[in-house]
């Protein structure tokens, strides 16, 4: 699972370029500009999705991260890859309002209950894939998971399901891709415990 993604300092700049470089339109009004944090569920973060016009242009826009859970407490943060396009609660979603979710890294942890980073090991962003829906108070997105890439196992059976910077488009209105992407292996990161970095592959 993918339950705490972070942003650290340097995560503006990049983004910028980033969204340059796609065409992608960040709204002046943006209230996450400069922000450096952890990512909890229910946070509200900036998310990459399709213009709500007919346009179909590709914008940011903050959403709240977790589908309220209609079967009971609690926040659904998470869908697998493998199973979210016949899950009721998933399905319409995953089909028709995808989105990414930039971060400079996540969190995961062992059975041991030590904690890792995992970064893009080119030190450029994460994007993580998933889709959102429109709640009472707004946008809710939730993040894809797969099974863990041959390096990550040893710490967590699941990672969430990364793109590409020339992937965004493709994902958000490509609906021939949708398979490919949510079942091709994961690439490897940069590993890191707490105390310093012990991997990287």
């Amino acid at each position: 699972m993918c339950g705490r993604y972070y942003i650290e300092k340097g995560f503006d700049a990049k983004l910028d370029g980033l969204l340059r470089r796609t065409h992608v339109t960040r709204p002046s009004a943006d209230p996450y500009q400069g922000d450096t944090r952890d990512v909890f569920p229910s946070d509200r973060s900036l998310i990459i999705h399709a213009s709500y016009d007919i346009g179909g242009h590709v914008m940011t826009t903050a959403m709240r991260w977790g589908f309220t859970n209609p079967y009971g407490s609690g926040l659904l943060i998470n869908a697998r890859a493998e199973t979210a396009l016949e899950k009721k609660t998933f399905a319409d979603s995953l089909l028709k309002r995808r989105c990414i979710i930039p971060a400079s890294g996540f969190y995961e942890w062992d059975a041991h209950k030590a904690r890792y980073r995992f970064r893009n090991p080119n030190h450029g962003l994460l994007l993580l894939a998933g889709f959102y829906r429109e709640e009472e108070d707004g946008p809710h997105f939730i993040i894809l998971t797969t099974e863990a890439s041959d390096q990550m196992r040893p710490v967590h059976d699941r990672m969430p399901v990364m793109l590409g910077p020339k992937e965004i488009h493709p994902w958000i209105f490509d609906e021939s891709h949708l398979e490919e992407f949510l079942t091709r292996p994961q690439r490897n990161l940069l590993m890191d415990q707490d105390e310093g970095q012990i991997s990287m592959f």
